[in-house]
């Protein structure tokens, strides 16, 4: 199953989308076209967090009750998202 949508990203981490019961790979997308994302667990910050850059696009390979989460330095950031679900 596939499933995508868009989420809007500020300055506190913010679940991009929720788990899978099964192992899924979700792709991830910065939208904006002048800053970074910052991706992580729960408590990501822009000091610790993996930094996905203006218009680039990342996958994961997530197991099942994974989640990630985004910040950015400012408010109403946008980013994409599809998960391939098994």
């Amino acid at each position: 199953m596939i499933t995508s949508g868009q989420t809007s990203i500020g300055t506190a981490a913010t679940m991009i989308d929720t788990t899978g019961q099964m192992p899924f790979r979700l792709h991830v997308h910065n939208n904006d076209n002048t800053d970074a994302l910052y991706l992580g667990g729960a408590g990501v910050t822009t000091t610790t967090g993996m930094q996905l850059l203006k218009q680039e696009s990342v996958v994961f390979d997530m197991y099942a009750g994974e989640v990630l989460y985004a910040v950015s330095t400012k408010a109403g950031h946008t980013m994409s998202w599809l998960k391939q679900q098994q």
